[in-house]
C-alpha cells in the first residue's frame, strides 16, 4: 500500500477505496517539550498511544454512526489501526470549544479567563505551511472552500458530533473541553473523516481536576 500521508501522530496507507489509518505512539507538545494533544511538534513517545488512540477513535466513530452521523470509519482493523473509506477531503479544520483552554487563551489573553465556558465553532484553513490560520465562514465561501450550505451543515454536524461525545464522557465522570473535526465528500454527502481521539480532543477529568492523555483517556472509557 502506498503512504498517502505521514503525520505527527498518524500516517494514511492505502490504494483504492478503502485506506488504513495507522496510529503512532508519538506524541505532540509545544517547542518547549511540553505534551499537549494541540501542539505542533511531535515531543517524544509513549508506549502504547497507538493503540490508546486506534481504539478511542474507533469507540467515538462507533458512537457517532449509532446517532445517525456519517463518517468514513469502517472498522478497527488491528490495535494501532482503522479502516476508512477514501473521500475527497474539505481543507478546513472545525474546532468545537466547549470552554476557554490553550490557543483561544493565548489568541484572546486579557479577555477571556481559563475554562470560561464557550460553546462556538472556529474554522481553521488546513494548511500547515501557513500554520493552519483562522478562517472566516466568508473567506471560505469566497476561496471555493465550501458553501454556504455545506458549512450550515457543518456546523449543525459538529455540534452533534460535540453533543454525542460530551454525554458519552460526562457519564464516566469527564468534560469534553475542545475538539477538532474534519470533514469530506463522498457521493454527494458530507462525511465527518480523519480521527477522534485524544489527539483532537481535550477531555478534563473531574475528579482528579486535571486534563487526561489519550493513554488515560483509553483507560476511562474502559478500552485498555
Amino acid at each position: 500500500m502506498e503512504v498517502i500521508y505521514e503525520g505527527k501522530t498518524k500516517r494514511i496507507i492505502g490504494t483504492g477505496e478503502r485506506m488504513l489509518l495507522q496510529f503512532k505512539d508519538d506524541v505532540t507538545g509545544d517547542a518547549d517539550g511540553n505534551i499537549n494533544s494541540g501542539g505542533d511538534f511531535a515531543v517524544g513517545q509513549v508506549k502504547g498511544k497507538g493503540a490508546a488512540s486506534a481504539k478511542v477513535a474507533a469507540f467515538i466513530f462507533g458512537l457517532l454512526g449509532r446517532a445517525g452521523i456519517e463518517t468514513h470509519f469502517r472498522k478497527l482493523r488491528s490495535d494501532t489501526e482503522i479502516e476508512v473509506l477514501r473521500a475527497e477531503r474539505i481543507p478546513l479544520e472545525i474546532i468545537y470549544r466547549a470552554k476557554a483552554h490553550g490557543s483561544f487563551l493565548t489568541r484572546y489573553r486579557g479577555h477571556v479567563k481559563q475554562m470560561a465556558p464557550l460553546d462556538l465553532i472556529e474554522f481553521n484553513l488546513k494548511d500547515d505551511a501557513l500554520r493552519d490560520p483562522l478562517i472566516t465562514p466568508q473567506a471560505i465561501t469566497k476561496l471555493g472552500i465550501a458553501s454556504a450550505s455545506e458549512l450550515q451543515q457543518i456546523e449543525v454536524i459538529a455540534r452533534k458530533v460535540a453533543s454525542v461525545v460530551a454525554n458519552a464522557l460526562a457519564a464516566r465522570g469527564l468534560e469534553l473541553i475542545d475538539m477538532k473535526l474534519e470533514f469530506g465528500r463522498l457521493d454527494g454527502k458530507l462525511l465527518v473523516l480523519d480521527e477522534l481521539s485524544g489527539d483532537t480532543m481535550r477531555v478534563y477529568d473531574l475528579a482528579q481536576e486535571k486534563l487526561v492523555n489519550q493513554v488515560e483517556l483509553a483507560g476511562k472509557l474502559g478500552l485498555i
